[in-house]
């Protein structure tokens, strides 16, 4: 109801009233092969019921670019900023004297 007719209908104590909704929805999404597919529609890389297509007011598709030098360098960087990082021991783990 929230995202057909963006109204939620509350009856609690025997009080009925109509809200109006204001959030907003943000999902993310896989296509069923696991890979884009450049030769299919958006719609069927998707593959979502048109009725929740026709709610959403955008759609981003982020493909990622097959690139296996960019790859490493974004590893070595991810490496080297888990190396470095500091973890402070919990508090819990030490003892009171």
């Amino acid at each position: 109801e929230a995202m057909e007719q963006q109204t939620i209908s509350v009856a609690k104590a025997g009080i009925t009233n109509v809200l109006n909704p204001r959030t907003s929805v943000l999902a993310a999404a896989n296509p069923p092969s696991g890979r884009y597919d450049d030769l299919k529609t958006a719609q069927e890389n998707i593959d979502l019921q048109k009725t929740i297509l026709s709610r959403t007011n955008l759609i981003f598709i982020a493909k990622d670019a097959r690139d296996y030098a960019r790859d490493m360098i974004s590893h070595y960087h991810t490496l080297l900023l888990w190396k470095f990082t500091v973890v402070a021991d919990p508090i819990c783990n030490k003892t009171l004297s």
